[in-house]
């Protein structure tokens, strides 16, 4: 049924597939929520790309055997750039994967941060690593962003107690103020999750009610910004 299309309607149908496929992968990454039936769709619909691409190429050199050799090459050369270019996004994984595995860059249980990301390496794939972040949700990240992107990796020497004390407005509800705070800490990817938050409400002499809360921030020079964004979340 190829053989009907000509040397540049493949090119066209080339393109086509190739959006079709990128399309499928990002619904996969959208709207699958299990890590592993995520894991097997990917490998089973790039076993099938690759089977299409095959099939491409070789209806492509059967074509040009009738065409203008020029055009065959042309045509050819970008058919194989496109298959180059769709295939490296996944062969740079995987690639960058070996290398970090072999090497013992990152080991599992080791926390690490980066993009406001914030979690414990939990496991090692092909193609990425999983996260495990302190809401108990997990994230895969391509093993690539560990050389592109900028990374905090934390020990427990850099952890610092850091308290804060406000009021709370009588018109406020008490119950609502706790959650609250307990989600942005929960949220925020420079307060270590392995300690528990205290949070104690103090009656004060004037009947006004006092929240005390402590954390342990994974690295002291967080502290500003960290004191900053709960202030911001308890006081507005």
């Amino acid at each position: 049924m190829l053989q009907l299309f000509p040397i540049t309607g493949l090119m066209f149908l080339s393109l086509g597939i190739l959006l079709i496929f990128r399309l499928i992968r990002l619904v996969f990454d959208k709207f699958i929520v299990s890590i592993l039936v995520k894991h097997w769709l990917k490998r089973a619909l790039f076993t099938f790309e690759f089977i299409v691409w095959i099939i491409v190429i070789y209806q492509l050199a059967d074509l040009s055997l009738n065409e203008k050799p020029i055009l065959s090459v042309i045509m050819f050369l970008l058919l194989i750039f496109i298959l180059a270019w769709s295939f490296w996004f996944i062969l740079r994984d995987f690639l960058a994967g070996i290398y970090i595995r072999i090497s013992g860059r990152f080991k599992l249980n080791e926390t690490i941060a980066f993009d406001a990301v914030n979690g414990k390496i939990i496991r090692f794939a092909d193609l990425y690593f999983v996260i495990e972040k302190p809401n108990g949700t997990t994230v895969e990240i391509p093993y690539n962003k560990l050389f592109s992107k900028k990374m905090e990796r934390y020990v427990q020497s850099a952890e610092e107690e850091l308290n804060l004390s406000f009021e709370i407005k009588s018109s406020k509800n008490r119950e609502i103020v706790i959650e609250k705070i307990k989600k942005q800490v929960l949220e925020l990817p420079w307060i270590s999750h392995k300690h528990e938050t205290k949070l104690i409400l103090q009656k004060q002499a004037d009947g006004k009610i006092r929240l005390n809360l402590t954390v342990i921030l994974l690295n002291k020079k967080y502290k500003n910004s960290v004191e900053e964004i709960l202030t911001e979340s308890i006081t507005k």
